[in-house]
């Protein structure tokens, strides 16, 4: 049975409460980091500097950097899959409304997603014509050559930025061999976190946006139109049914008029009640 444009939006908003609720957790875990981050750079300056580790410090650190590391793997799969779900929904949900149509299939529009290169390109171009698309309705065909939001390009921007910046700081410290190598790793690191940060923030953004657009596909403007027609419809069958009531209010006025001339004519006794009848003629 084929779904409802009505189904299909409540859908799409579900999924993408579900993803801005990783994408939030994943965010906290990342400004965790920065703050951890901070700390870290402390000791290494102070060992640096000819200072020693305090008792069991090593250690826990070691354990709070794997929890934290364990946790940010977990939320960070979360947030890519409830992601994807939620373009393979919300792609989907362009079939109706407009046009009906989109510049790729909802498999390919998450597929290219897990295509090496290509998906520094075809990813972007599946979210820009999402965003297009879900802002006006899907009323056209031509959108390659609109351009999208700034947030969108920032976004993507960022996102590619820091998984970039991600690989290098891994290179960067697997090769550490002194303090200031491991000073520089960490200054890297919680940059790339900052990125993360920003990323984040803008992809909850996207969310959002195209989320509170589609929800506009519930009612088409054909149908606005013919809800606006039929109420104008329903108006003016009002107006008719007035004026035809004040039309019959003077016939109605005049027939009580008439009735009150009756009664006045009517002779009365002196007790307010009519005369009786005039007695006919006897008969012998």
């Amino acid at each position: 049975m084929p779904e409802d444009s009505s189904t299909a939006r409540r859908a799409g908003h579900a999924v993408a409460r579900y993803t801005i609720c990783f994408l939030l957790a994943w965010l906290a875990l990342e400004a965790a980091t920065i703050t951890f981050g901070l700390s870290d750079r402390g000791v290494l300056v102070r060992l640096a500097a000819g200072g020693a580790l305090l008792p069991d410090e090593a250690a826990a650190t070691a354990a709070r950097d794997r929890a934290l590391a364990l946790l940010k793997l977990v939320f960070f799969t979360g947030a890519g899959i409830a992601w994807l779900l939620w373009v393979h929904r919300t792609y989907g949900n362009l079939a109706h409304v407009g046009s009906k149509r989109s510049r790729f299939t909802r498999r390919w529009a998450v597929s290219y997603w897990f295509i090496p290169l290509l998906n520094l390109v075809r990813a972007y171009q599946v979210m820009k014509d999402l965003w297009l698309r879900s802002d006006s309705l899907n009323d056209r065909d031509a959108y390659d050559r609109l351009p999208a939001p700034a947030y969108l390009n920032g976004w993507w921007g960022l996102s590619v930025t820091r998984a970039l910046l991600g690989v290098l700081i891994t290179l960067m410290a697997r090769d550490a061999r002194t303090q200031v190598d491991l000073i520089n790793t960490t200054d890297l690191g919680m940059l790339v976190n900052a990125v993360g940060v920003i990323a984040g923030v803008l992809a909850i953004k996207v969310v959002r946006e195209i989320d509170r657009r589609q929800q506009c596909f519930e009612v088409s403007p054909a149908q606005q139109l013919g809800a606006g027609s039929q109420r104008g419809a329903r108006a003016s069958a009002g107006l008719s049914d007035l004026q035809s009531a004040r039309l019959r209010r003077p016939d109605a006025a005049r027939a009580g008029l008439g009735h009150q001339e009756e009664a006045q004519l009517e002779p009365r006794r002196p007790d307010g009640h009519g005369m009786p009848p005039a007695p006919g003629p006897a008969r012998g």
